[in-house]
């Protein structure tokens, strides 16, 4: 038996016709996972303010979600801010109720930082290879 993936649809169209026991299909696509995770990470931004915390900083924060249901997902636990550095927003205002009066709260736009999508793109075929040879691995090929 040979084994040829070439895309996403592919590997998962062909991950749907092997005779893959669910747990081995979730090792490959942990390791996949495991592959985009460190790609995220190398190219998220670093925080220069040292007043913040570890605990929100997009580095420290990029996790994954380990395999389920033939899905693994690659998230940014609780760096709740990642999405607005990754897709930049427009500047704007909007009035807000503090200690009872209103007041008008403005932000300034900020450029987008697609890190996450350069991570992405950049170990895609990587993450392929990883996944194909754990799938070789429990198919013993």
């Amino acid at each position: 038996m040979r084994l040829e993936l070439n895309g996403m649809e592919a590997i998962l169209q062909n991950l749907m016709n092997l005779p893959l026991e669910e747990a081995d299909e979730n090792r490959a696509l942990n390791k996949a996972a495991k592959v985009i995770q460190e790609a995220v990470i190398e190219e998220a931004p670093q925080d220069e303010r040292k007043e913040n915390s570890s605990a929100t900083s997009i580095k420290n924060n990029i996790k994954i979600k380990r395999a389920k249901e033939g899905e693994a997902k690659v998230h940014t636990g609780s760096a709740y801010h990642a999405h607005i550095i990754e897709g930049g927003r427009s500047a704007g205002s909007k009035y807000t109720l503090k200690n009872g009066k209103r007041q008008l709260v403005t932000w300034g736009p900020i450029a987008p930082n697609p890190f996450f999508t350069r991570g992405f793109e950049n170990k895609k075929s990587e993450a392929v290879n990883a996944m194909a040879d754990e799938i070789r691995k429990a198919l013993r090929l």
